[in-house]
């Protein structure tokens, strides 16, 4: 017997007008931390989505950093480093400059930012089958942490990456484990994966997803349908040559508020 999917309700909106783009947001004591990939620094949120303060991560003059220039921060997650927690931004690594990623300190918020270059961890993931990098989503599940490699018209793959939760200290030889995506049957174009989000109390992997009429990992498209997937006992899985979705849902069917729009973080 087919499980029925549950019921996505909207719940609220808002539109912050003076950020230029939000790719991943995290909570942490009271406070969401909003990351746009072309931002020059983490908006800072309190319960009510009001502003609450900022962390500066580049010296731009502009609020939004050139297409060829920014760091493409795609996907955040807190990690624990010295004791203490951390932001942990992931650049896309979809080109040189964006090999990178960031350790920032939340007590204080901002306090110390450590960067890393992880060109190193990339070669490996070409080595291991990805064609073309392109890293959006990141969960940490216990000792492992998950990336999202996002495919293109191209190359319409998504792949699931599996690492240690400090990969970047030793890239030559962190775990690392590299599973394809499969999705449930769907009409329409391809549907590349935006973020993860990980649920500990139920072993559950959620997924968001959208098509966007691109070929590489570089140019932006046009943006189609977004999507909610998962999968369930997830921990059961990841020794899998092929990760299968359990279920997908196409958020516009939801509510019309997001048709358009690339569903793209979570909490």
């Amino acid at each position: 017997m087919q499980q029925a999917k549950p019921r996505i309700i909207l719940l609220h909106s808002r539109l912050l007008e003076d950020y230029p783009s939000g790719s991943a947001i995290s909570y942490h004591g009271g406070r969401f931390y909003l990351l746009g990939d072309d931002a020059r620094s983490i908006a800072i949120l309190d319960g009510d989505y009001r502003n609450a303060g900022a962390i500066q991560l580049f010296d731009y003059p502009e609020k939004r950093i050139p297409k060829d220039r920014k760091a493409d921060f795609e996907t955040m997650v807190i990690v624990e480093a010295a004791i203490q927690p951390h932001l942990l931004a992931i650049g896309s690594a979809s080109r040189r400059e964006r090999e990178q990623l960031m350790l920032i300190s939340l007590q204080p918020p901002g306090a110390q930012l450590s960067r890393f270059d992880t060109g190193v961890f990339t070669a490996r993931l070409r080595s291991a089958g990805i064609k073309e990098v392109n890293i959006e989503g990141a969960a940490l599940a216990g000792a492992r942490l998950l990336l999202v490699n996002r495919g293109n018209n191209t190359y319409p793959e998504n792949h699931l990456i599996i690492t240690g939760k400090d990969y970047w200290l030793h890239q030559e030889n962190a775990p690392l484990s590299v599973l394809p995506l499969t999705l449930p049957a769907h009409s329409g174009d391809f549907l590349g994966v935006s973020e993860l989000c990980y649920d500990a109390l139920s072993d559950t992997l959620l997924f968001t997803l959208s098509s966007e009429a691109t070929a590489n990992a570089y140019d932006d498209g046009t943006i189609g349908d977004s999507y909610l997937a998962w999968v369930d006992r997830i921990s059961q899985k990841l020794e899998q040559p092929v990760l299968t979705l359990d279920a997908l849902i196409n958020l516009p069917e939801a509510d019309a508020a997001f048709r358009g729009r690339r569903s793209k973080a979570f909490v």
